[in-house]
């Protein structure tokens, strides 16, 4: 009895052994193919990128090439006689297909994104795509009113994402080239750093893939042309600071100026091969024109005094116009139609009492050199001004609105709305209706914990930049 007992149990010990080598074994297999199955995934996504990253570079050289070869569409791209050119509605390698989106944003912008679609295995399509802001720079006009489009309902805005710029850090400006947003900044301490890339591809959560230490000094002002990024500083040394960002994972410092004296740099515009530096008033010369068609080594043009600090500047066709707080007149107008030679036009003094900070153009419908300038001031006011190209005799205040803060930026959006950084402590972020520039009135607001400094707008999304280390907000309309 004792003998039959154990060899029963010995069988059943075996064939529980047998049952968990078994399901080890197959466990192991799945493993095994589970993780030959992620490898290829990896690989595939890695290879999908490299194939991207190659439309966006061939869309970049057809925009270099011809502007009017990016009519709106869905194409594939072709390599012939050593260029890139559209063909077809796709184009593929291998397992991969590639699609370029070209979308108008206005007569001067276009969006182009480049999709990548494979297949993974049974059900599993896949994809992933690249979206790049393109800008027609043969063109000088940048101030006037963007054409939207606006979408959405703006009277009821909502933030959607926001991007830290470290503990320190107060945002002083921001512009935007999709899909990557350039945050500027300033601290008490020279070791913090200044300039700070975003990639907004998801606009809730934009990650930081790049920054920068200038300096002592920190960014007060950007500018953003082509393939630089053009800086107006405090530091001393080199006042005019210009970045190439051809690769905006790894920007670098193309060149600088050190212009004479040790006033701040607070503004910069650039238009053709000229960029223009506003300074505070303690400047010999607060205006300075600089040839910067060779970015590592610019060189003076000329140099003005207006007797005020320059804030900001816009253009409209060949006129430039900009601010000059403290002085009398305030608002200024150089002809730039020769940008190495530029020649002043006119100055306006507004009524009563104006210190000016921003300013931005909203073209008249009614045509024949006419337009609005929409200005801030530190008394707390909009004004918007009916103006034209030529002499200021004929300017006019159509319009004041007190908006109880100071409106550091504008950018407004063709016909319809203007949208402002502000030091109002609940309405950091304000829009006004400029529909009717006689009635101009405030539409829709959002609260932040620090003030607004700088203000842009693209694909329907206002990017505004506050005076803390959470400095970039994304705002969008309500749905």
């Amino acid at each position: 009895m004792f003998l039959s007992s154990r060899k029963g149990q010995s069988l059943i010990e075996i064939l529980i052994a047998v049952a968990i080598f078994t399901t080890v074994v197959g466990a192991v297999t799945i493993a095994f193919s589970g993780g030959q199955i992620s490898s290829v995934d990896a690989e595939k996504a890695i290879n999908a990128g490299e194939y991207a990253v190659e439309g966006r570079e061939a869309v970049r050289s057809i925009s270099n090439r011809s502007w009017n070869e990016l009519t709106d569409g869905v194409y594939g791209l072709k390599f012939v006689n050593g260029e890139w050119t559209f063909s077809g509605a796709s184009d593929a390698r291998g397992d991969f297909t590639r699609t370029v989106s070209i979308a108008s944003l206005d007569s001067n912008t276009k969006i182009a994104t480049t999709t990548i679609a494979w297949t993974s295995g049974p059900f599993r399509n896949q994809e992933t795509e690249i979206v790049e802001q393109l800008m027609r720079w043969s063109n000088p006009v940048q101030g006037v009113c963007k054409i939207g489009p606006l979408a959405g309902d703006w009277a009821h805005p909502q933030s959607i994402g926001s991007g830290d710029i470290g503990a320190g850090n107060s945002g002083t400006d921001v512009v935007v080239k999709l899909p990557y947003v350039y945050v500027s900044g300033t601290a008490a301490t020279g070791a913090k750093h200044d300039i700070f890339v975003f990639d907004v591809s998801n606009p809730i959560q934009p990650n930081m893939v790049r920054s920068l230490d200038i300096g002592s000094g920190g960014i007060n002002s950007l500018f953003l042309k082509g393939n630089y990024l053009y800086a107006a500083s405090p530091n001393d040394s080199k006042e005019l600071i210009i970045f190439d960002i051809s690769n905006p994972l790894n920007i670098n410092q193309a060149g600088f100026y050190n212009l004479p004296g040790s006033a701040d740099a607070i503004s910069v515009y650039v238009f053709s091969d000229t960029a223009t530096i506003g300074r505070t008033e303690s400047a010999t010369n607060e205006l300075t024109f600089l040839n910067v068609s060779n970015p590592v080594s610019p060189q003076i043009i000329s140099e003005i005094s207006t007797g005020g600090n320059i804030y900001d500047f816009t253009a409209s066709g060949d006129r430039l116009y900009f601010t000059s707080q403290q002085s009398d007149p305030y608002i200024w107008v150089y002809d730039i139609s020769n940008p190495l030679n530029p020649s002043f036009v006119t100055n306006y003094d507004i009524p009563g009492t104006t210190e000016d900070i921003s300013l931005f153009i909203q073209e008249s419908s009614a045509g024949g050199g006419t337009l609005n300038i929409l200005d801030g001031n530190i008394q707390n006011e909009m004004i918007v001004i009916g103006a034209t190209t030529t002499l200021s005799s004929g300017w006019y205040v159509r319009d004041r609105l007190g908006v109880l803060g100071d409106p550091n930026d504008i950018v407004c959006v063709e016909g319809e709305l203007a949208f402002l950084a502000t030091t109002n402590s609940n309405k950091e972020f304000l829009i006004l209706n400029i529909t009717d520039p006689d009635n101009i009135t405030e539409y829709a607001y959002l609260n932040f914990p620090q003030s607004g400094s700088g203000i842009d707008f693209v694909d329907n999304k206002v990017f505004m930049s506050v005076r803390s280390n959470d400095s970039l907000r994304i705002i969008t309309a309500g749905p």
